[in-house]
C-alpha cells in the first residue's frame, strides 16, 4: 500500500464513503507475497513498571500495519493487518506464543485483514478485503471461490484450525458488487462478520451482514438505514444477541451514527444521537451487559473530524457519554474487560506520537498514555484488547498516519 494511500482508516476518518472504497481499491490490488513459513521474533523483556510498554512484533522487511487484536488467553493472541507491496498489500497475521509475537503463514492473496476472533486454540477467524487483478474487468460470479473472479475485488474469509490457515468461500454478490467484512462478533446464532457492499468498489455502499451456520457463510437481510452506509463493529450483547455500528450517509455527505441490533426475531435498526451540523460515526461497540453497552468513534465537521464521540446504551436508548476534559482526535476501538473495565483506543493525528488510551473503572475514566519512549515514537493505536483474567490488555497500529519514507506495525502491552 502507497504511503499515501488509506485503508480502513479512511472509513475511520469519517470521509465520504465512495471516496474511501476508491482508496482501499488502490490500497489492495497487489501480487501475493513471496516466501513461505512462521517468521520469528525476539521475545524481549516483559515490562516490570506498570502501563503500556512497547513488545517487539515480527521481524518485517517491509512496510507493515496491524489493524485488529484478540486475545484468547494470557498465552495467545492474535493480530492482523497488511504489509505493504509497493504496488498493493498482502494479508499480515501474527501470533503471541506467551513469550513472542510471530508472523504465521497464511493463504497467498492479495489485500488485507480487518479484524480476528479466536473462538478456541484451534478457531480462528479472520476476515478483510482482497483484490483481483485491477486490469481484469468484472465478470460472472464464480462458485468455486464465492465472488467475481475479477475486477471489483472481493471479500476475504480465513481460519485457522490449529494447525494451518485456509481461505473460506464467502456468498457471491450480484454482478460488479463486491462484499467488505470488517468487523466479528459471535452471539447465540453463531459467528458474524460486518462490513460494506459495494458496487464497482465505490458506490452505493449498503450496510453487509454475513453468518456463519457452521459449513458455510450466508448472507443475512438487514433493515435498510437508507442511502449510502457503512457496518465498521460488532460486539455480543451478553444476552445472545449482537450490536453492529459504523455510518449511515445523507445525501450531502453528512455521516451519523448507525447502530443495529439483533434478537431472536432479527436484526432492527435502533436511533442513536447525532450531534447537530457534524459529521459522526461509530466505529467501535463493547458490551458488559444487555443495558450497559458502549459505542465510540469520531466528530467533527464533514472535512476534519476534530473530537471523540462516545455513546453508551442503558437497556432502552443511546445516550451520549461523557469523556475526561481534554481528550482530543478519534476513538477507534473498545474493548470490555471481565473485570469491568472499560478500554478505549484511538489517535490524535496532530501528536508527533498520535495512538492514546483511555480507561473506565468502578465508573470513572482516565487517560493511560501509550508508550512515549523512543520504542513508541509515532505510534498510532487501532484496536485494543482486553486479556481475560489478567487486568493487561494489548494494543495494535502502525507509524503509518505520520507519513514517514516507511512505517512499522506497533505492538503495546499494557502491565495492570
Amino acid at each position: 500500500m502507497p504511503r499515501t494511500a488509506r485503508t480502513r482508516r479512511t472509513w475511520r476518518a469519517l470521509r465520504r464513503v465512495p471516496a474511501a472504497l476508491a482508496a482501499l481499491a488502490a490500497a489492495t490490488g497487489a501480487a501475493p507475497p513471496d516466501g513461505a513459513g512462521p517468521v520469528p521474533a525476539a521475545a524481549g523483556p516483559v515490562p516490570a513498571a506498570a502501563g503500556w510498554h512497547v513488545r517487539p512484533a515480527a521481524p518485517a522487511v517491509r512496510n507493515q500495519e496491524l489493524r485488529a487484536v484478540a486475545a484468547l488467553d494470557a498465552r495467545t493472541a492474535w493480530a492482523v493487518g497488511n504489509e505493504d507491496t509497493g504496488p498493493g498489500s498482502v494479508p499480515l497475521v501474527e501470533r503471541f506464543d506467551g513469550r513472542a509475537w510471530r508472523r504465521v503463514t497464511v493463504p497467498a492473496a492479495t489485500g488485507g485483514l480487518d479484524a480476528v476472533l479466536p473462538l478456541g486454540p484451534a478457531d480462528v477467524w479472520a476476515v478483510g478485503s482482497r483484490a483481483d487483478d485491477p486490469d481484469d474487468p468484472p465478470g460472472p460470479a464464480d462458485p468455486a471461490d464465492g465472488d467475481d473472479p475479477g475486477g471489483p475485488g472481493r471479500g476475504l474469509a480465513l481460519h485457522f484450525d490449529g494447525r494451518a490457515w485456509r481461505e473460506v468461500p464467502l456468498p457471491a454478490e450480484p454482478a460488479g458488487r463486491a462484499a467488505h467484512p470488517f468487523a466479528l462478533a459471535a452471539d447465540a446464532a453463531g459467528l458474524w462478520a460486518v462490513g460494506a457492499s459495494a458496487a464497482d468498489r465505490t458506490a452505493q455502499p449498503r450496510p453487509l451482514a454475513l453468518r456463519w451456520d457452521g459449513t458455510a457463510w450466508r448472507r443475512a437481510p438487514l433493515p435498510g438505514p437508507g442511502g449510502d452506509a457503512v457496518l465498521l463493529a460488532a460486539a455480543p450483547d451478553r444476552a445472545g444477541g449482537l450490536w453492529a455500528v459504523g455510518v449511515a450517509y445523507d445525501p450531502d455527505g453528512t455521516g451519523r451514527p448507525l447502530t443495529l441490533h439483533r434478537d431472536g426475531a432479527g436484526w432492527h435498526q435502533v436511533d442513536a444521537p447525532s450531534p447537530a451540523g457534524r459529521t459522526s460515526t461509530l466505529e467501535a461497540v463493547a458490551a458488559f451487559a444487555p443495558d450497559d453497552v458502549w459505542a465510540a468513534g469520531g466528530t467533527g465537521p464533514s472535512d476534519d473530524p476534530a473530537r471523540p464521540f462516545l455513546l453508551h446504551w442503558d437497556g432502552t436508548r443511546w445516550q451520549d457519554a461523557a469523556l475526561p476534559a481534554g481528550t482530543g482526535g478519534v476513538l477507534h476501538a473498545l474493548a470490555a474487560a471481565d473485570d469491568g473495565t472499560l478500554w478505549a483506543a484511538g489517535e490524535q493525528p496532530a501528536d508527533a506520537t498520535p495512538g492514546f488510551t483511555l480507561r473506565r473503572r468502578a465508573g470513572v475514566w482516565s487517560h493511560r498514555s501509550a508508550d512515549r519512549t523512543p520504542a513508541g515514537d509515532g505510534a498510532s493505536l487501532l484496536a485494543v484488547a482486553a486479556v481475560p483474567g489478567t487486568g493487561a490488555a494489548w494494543a495494535v497500529g502502525s507509524t503509518l498516519p505520520q507519513q514517514q519514507d516507511s512505517w512499522h506495525p506497533v505492538i503495546e502491552a499494557y502491565r495492570p
